[in-house]
């Protein structure tokens, strides 16, 4: 399921913090200006990164949506100023504004509505989403108006343009938006870390300048930074990669600023091109890379959290055990003993009618407590589900549950083999177990049905009610140990369990066991 847009919060901006605002991005996009300018190759008005777009970008992913057009407006405005003081022409600083107009809103609306915000790139999923919206679909668009404003063929003026523009949304926003949200992690970061990170980026300028700015080729300048990017995405994640590669950039630009490195070609309209289909190249797999890693590094977490949460509730099932067998079963003990003791005591003074009443309590307490003892037994581990089968225990469990809450269980069995792996029936009895309980707890109703379907190559289990329902994708997020306890028992007999629920139309719990692959487990 995709994420939707969340509606802004209802953020009211008073004049003097809307006034700091404005003077924040005039001053920031001036600094972008004024940096794009120092890495424009000479005797060319093509940029290989204009970061001002990025940066601008970044700012409305950050503010309610209800002041973009000032924001935009301060920004633009001081685009044109700068680039009417540097003596481009009316035509051209016309264009460029519109290509920041177009590209800008489209990244920051496409983003905004796939993520809700500023995008947090800690899967593959979210990198191809904003791979669409960021990289390629805004750059595309505002390319169409940056083309007009070079002087060569509009076709190569259009690849240089989309090509600047999606190399800084691959590389420069990634990284800002790394640092920000991520700002408190980065101050409080412990000292090896930060120790690690300064050795990264020492390395990478020392060898990026001998590779990127000092007389070299290509091969050369591969061998030598690849890794510190493999470095940076394995332990740093996307705003490492990013980061490295802004470093990258930078002395690439700046190696053919002055006519050096290894993109200085004969004819200077191949130079920005050359570089910029180098970062991409380089930029690319390395962002894919982290986000693998940080995915991993998540999957890791939530199943450690998992097995935590599944400790945690043995733990407190065998203290509510401990507790039940103390305070009721040994309490009752003690009560028989002391009710034998005065038999004894009565038997010995000749109170034998006395002592017939008193054996017959006694007696009917003893099969009380052992009836008691059983249950226990029997739902820590059911004995008719090793000696009678797994449809006759689900069927016993469903008569039972019905007995015990007013409700109609219909049990339906179809061909379920009578010989199964013991982890597969008890895996498949727990479920049953956990479905039904939650079942009559959260859904309002007391009719449900439990369906199970054998063939030769698989076991499916059904449970079904028609109650309240619940949204799966939200429940997902904070599943109950219910949940993870059945995820749990299915993965480990290489089964797959799926719910589909939604609110007011029930819910249905769908189980599938490969038998064949039990087998082959069972064999070795």
């Amino acid at each position: 399921m995709g994420t939707k847009r969340q509606p802004d919060k209802p953020i009211t901006y008073s004049p003097f913090h809307l006034t700091v605002l404005v003077c924040f991005v005039a001053i920031v996009s001036y600094l972008a200006a004024k940096l794009g300018a120092m890495v424009v190759i000479p005797s060319q008005v093509d940029w290989t990164l204009w970061p001002g777009n990025i940066l601008l970008a970044c700012v409305l992913l950050f503010v309610s949506r209800r002041i973009w057009p000032i924001v935009v407006a301060a920004a633009l405005l001081t685009f044109a100023v700068y680039d009417l003081r540097i003596g481009l022409s009316l035509r051209t600083v016309f264009f460029f504004q519109l290509s920041d107009a177009v590209e800008t809103l489209t990244a920051a609306l496409g983003l905004s509505y796939a993520f809700g915000g500023p995008p947090k790139l800690n899967s593959v999923k979210a990198l191809a989403k904003y791979a669409f919206f960021a990289v390629i679909l805004a750059p595309f668009a505002g390319a169409f108006f940056g083309a007009l404003t070079t002087h060569g063929e509009y076709r190569t003026g259009w690849w240089i343009a989309f090509l600047s523009q999606a190399l800084g949304y691959l590389t420069l926003m990634p990284a800002v938006l790394g640092w920000v949200s991520n700002r408190s992690a980065w101050l409080h970061a412990p000292l090896p870390r930060c120790l690690e990170a300064l050795a990264l980026f020492v390395g990478l300028t020392i060898f990026g300048y001998f590779s990127l700015v000092a007389p070299s080729s290509i091969v050369l300048a591969i061998l030598t930074i690849v890794p510190f990017l493999l470095w940076a995405a394995l332990r740093f994640g996307t705003t490492g990669v990013s980061s490295a590669t802004i470093a990258v950039a930078f002395f690439a630009i700046w190696g053919a600023v002055h006519g050096r490195g290894p993109f200085i070609a004969p004819e200077s309209a191949h130079n920005v091109p050359s570089i910029q289909v180098f970062l991409l190249f380089v930029a690319a797999p390395f962002m894919v890379l982290a986000v693998l890693a940080e995915e991993e590094e998540q999957i890791k977490e939530e199943l450690a959290n998992e097995r935590a949460r599944l400790i945690e509730a043995q733990e407190e099932e065998r203290i509510r055990i401990a507790r039940e067998l103390h305070d009721d079963v040994c309490q009752r003990l003690a009560t028989l003993s002391l009710k034998i003791e005065k038999v004894s005591s009565d038997w010995s003074k000749g109170k034998q009618q006395s002592v017939d009443g008193q054996l017959e309590r006694i007696r009917h307490e003893c099969a009380t407590l052992t009836g008691d003892v059983q249950a226990m037994s029997h739902a820590l581990h059911p004995s008719i589900l090793d000696n009678l089968g797994l449809a006759t225990a689900v069927k016993s469990f469903c008569r039972e549950i019905a007995e015990q809450c007013g409700a109609v269980v219909n049990f339906t069995d179809g061909n379920t083999p009578d010989s199964l792996p013991r982890e597969v029936s008890l895996s498949l009895f727990r479920v049953v177990q956990e479905a039904l309980h939650n079942a009559v707890k959260y859904s309002g109703q007391r009719d449900f049905d439990v369906r199970l379907r054998g063939t030769s190559r698989e076991l499916e289990l059904q449970v079904i009610d028609r109650g309240v329902g619940f949204d799966v994708a939200s429940v997902q997020k904070t599943a109950g140990l219910g949940l993870i306890s059945m995820r749990e028992r299915i993965h480990l007999v290489n089964g797959t369990i799926h719910i589909d629920s939604k609110p007011n139309a029930g819910t249905r719990i769908r189980v599938r066991v490969p038998l064949a692959a039990q087998s082959a487990v069972k064999l070795r």
